[in-house]
């Protein structure tokens, strides 16, 4: 018997703080559109598959790019996704379909920044599905990063205390359970057609968070990591192209130097990779009739209103096919 009680009691204290963790995940830890995202690829195939950061979330319409070219299409961008994350996000489509086609949205910024421990730092790994590839994800990731945000996802999320309620009410909701986008309209953006939508910004745009590319600060997993995406997507015969999106002609302007710092590193960097590099802020890639000032950007950094993402998307999927 008291063999017993000295098992039962580590059991119990286990299954209780298994309970209340998962109920923590459960009410702290908002709908995302990456739960979306997790669903289509493990739901669908893509012939068609754009990996990236922000600009490449609110700047490529995967529903203009499979209207325009008939090849299904999917927008697997994101804010803080640096080409750790792309290469596991390709290698958990690769699980369902291998892709024709991969287009990597480059912004020189993740390449000479750290990956940061903020709360979307996770996002990609908590809703990323039961696989050997979560598996390596996490050893190639959480373990280096932080290890208590694989066993403690609510932690990054503490701040959203006040949120319970509505956080709750959201994923008891038929919208949640359907993989539905109506959580993520607030007004200035919402989530549908499978990227980023912002309305435009009229009067003085932000410039606080845009980074400009310093090869002295170069984050070398940024570029091992990119490389191992590469030789994956060589190994396994699907094309990679690599794209940077139009920013403001203001910013180009203001910042001359870095940019064109940063177009004749990665030309090269690239050209030295067997890779097609797509810079539409070269001359050679204007886009006729395209809005480049401010007034089609939600920002200094280069995040597009939806008609000049549809727009830019039209003229991808042209030049792409």
């Amino acid at each position: 018997m008291r063999n017993f009680k000295r098992i039962l009691l580590p059991v119990v204290l286990i299954l209780t703080i298994a309970a209340v963790n998962l109920g923590l995940n459960y009410a702290l830890i908002p709908y995302s559109y990456v739960r979306i995202m997790m669903h289509q690829i493990q739901t669908e195939e893509y012939d068609t598959v754009f990996l990236g950061t922000s600009h490449g979330l609110n700047g490529i319409s995967p529903k203009v790019i499979t209207e325009k070219t008939g090849k299904n299409a999917v927008n697997l961008s994101l804010g803080g996704e640096y080409p750790r994350d792309a290469y596991y996000l390709l290698k958990q489509v690769c699980e369902k379909k291998k892709p024709e086609r991969v287009v990597y949205e480059l912004d020189p910024g993740y390449w000479c920044t750290p990956e940061g421990q903020r709360g979307d730092f996770n996002r990609i790994f908590y809703e990323m599905p039961a696989s050997l590839t979560k598996v390596e994800y996490f050893f190639a990731k959480e373990r280096e990063l932080d290890f208590r945000a694989a066993l403690f996802p609510w932690f990054y999320y503490r701040g959203q205390f006040r949120d319970m309620k509505e956080i709750i009410q959201v994923k008891q909701g038929e919208d949640y359970k359907n993989y539905g986008t109506a959580a993520f309209w607030d007004g200035g953006q919402e989530f549908a057609d499978g990227f980023l939508r912002n309305t435009p910004v009229p009067g003085m745009k932000e410039e606080k968070d845009l980074v400009l590319w310093k090869e002295a600060d170069r984050n070398e997993d940024s570029f091992r990591y990119f490389e191992k995406l590469a030789s994956f997507c060589k190994k396994r015969n699907i094309e990679l192209i690599v794209v940077t999106t139009p920013v403001p002609a203001e910013t180009l302007e203001k910042y001359a130097k870095e940019f064109q710092e940063a177009d004749a590193f990665f030309q090269e960097y690239l050209e030295r990779l067997g890779l097609e590099y797509w810079n539409y802020n070269c001359t050679e890639r204007k886009i006729a009739d395209f809005d480049y000032s401010l007034n089609a950007f939600t920002d200094y950094e280069g995040h597009m209103n939806v008609q000049q993402a549809e727009a830019f998307s039209a003229q991808l999927a042209e030049d792409l096919w």
